[in-house]
């Protein structure tokens, strides 16, 4: 823009309802201050996944115990079954036997010697009575004496004996059977503590999991919270978009026109000749260059030094755009400042 020479537009301005334009102020601001790149990242500071519950911990040790539980008993089990399928031997049936079989068998053929000795005494007395002790057939009755007492004897001994061997032998079956029972019986026993750990196990992780997806849920909740509150503005812009989307702006706008006017330079210098000279026209930033701050007003409002583009000169002064409270908008879209609203002189330096 060149200030030396007289400027003639014509211009249409449109102008929204004061609260429709509000509006859209605020949705800019917003939309601005949601993607401002300044704004760091927040990152959520809960817990995010629910650690496992007591019950879950426990049933956790217990499953490791119980996957080596069953080992003693299956141990027990299979030593049993393994002597249970072992064939009786002699020692197994020794250990069964009777140990005063021997001692009962010895008494019991000295007994039978005793009686045959009394009966034989009782033969030699009848002989000698009758005269005939030494003889043939004293000896002869002595002889078959002693071959009957013998042969009983022995009979006596072998039935002994054997009644002796066949009451071990039937405790040694007792005792394969009975650990084959027991063997079967420790089965049992691990199966049973096997399944019931598991049960156990089982039930713990159930009431486990029920705690674990409680906690879950209330940490799932807070989460989505915060993740409604990161969402917030955004929801707020975007819902105050959509309201403006649907209003008919370009029906409610008012159309200004604007006729050929003098420069702005002119229309300053034409201010101040007749006498308004509260107002300094051009004081918009845009319109400046050279700009350099040479101090502070009393009441802490910034003075500058500068030259209007492509005009000679250099000039003291305020900038419009931070003293909102002495600014007025001209038709030409820039800003002037009414400076008897200000501690600071408008003034013109060379």
């Amino acid at each position: 823009m060149c200030f030396g020479s007289p400027m003639y537009t014509t211009t249409e301005k449109s102008e929204l309802p004061p609260f429709l334009e509000q509006a859209y102020k605020k949705l800019a601001q917003q939309s601005e201050a949601v993607t401002d790149p300044s704004v760091k990242y927040v990152p959520y500071g809960g817990q995010r996944l629910a650690p496992l519950t007591f019950e879950q911990q426990y049933a956790r040790q217990r499953g490791v115990e119980q996957a080596q539980a069953y080992q003693p008993d299956l141990a027990q089990a299979r030593g049993l079954t393994s002597l249970s399928m072992q064939p009786i031997s002699q020692s197994d049936i020794q250990q069964y036997e009777n140990p005063y079989s021997q001692m009962v068998t010895k008494n019991v053929l000295d007994e039978m010697r005793r009686r045959s000795d009394i009966q034989g005494q009782q033969t030699s007395d009848a002989a000698v009575r009758s005269g005939a002790y030494g003889g043939s057939r004293h000896g002869v009755q002595e002889s078959e004496r002693m071959r009957n007492l013998r042969e009983q004897q022995s009979r006596t001994a072998a039935e002994m004996g054997q009644q002796n061997y066949q009451q071990a032998l039937a405790a040694a079956q007792a005792q394969k059977a009975q650990q084959l029972s027991g063997a079967g019986a420790y089965g049992n026993i691990a199966g049973q503590q096997m399944s019931l750990g598991q049960q156990g196990i089982q039930g713990l992780t159930q009431a486990g999991a029920m705690g674990q997806q409680q906690q879950q849920k209330g940490m799932d909740i807070a989460y989505q919270d915060f993740l409604k509150q990161q969402q917030f503005p955004y929801t707020q812009a975007a819902t105050l978009g959509n309201l403006l989307s649907g209003v008919p702006a370009s029906q409610m706008g008012t159309v200004y026109s604007q006729q050929p006017g003098p420069s702005p330079m002119s229309q300053m210098g034409g201010m101040l000749a007749t006498g308004i000279g509260a107002y300094a026209a051009l004081s918009d930033e845009r319109l400046k260059e050279n700009i350099e701050l040479v101090g502070k007003s009393p009441s802490n409002v910034n003075i500058y030094s500068f030259k209007y583009k492509g005009e000679d000169g250099k000039y003291e002064g305020v900038m419009a755009q931070e003293v909102p409270w002495a600014s007025i908008m001209g038709n030409d879209g820039y800003l002037m400042v009414d400076y008897s609203k200000l501690d600071v002189e408008f003034r013109r330096l060379n």
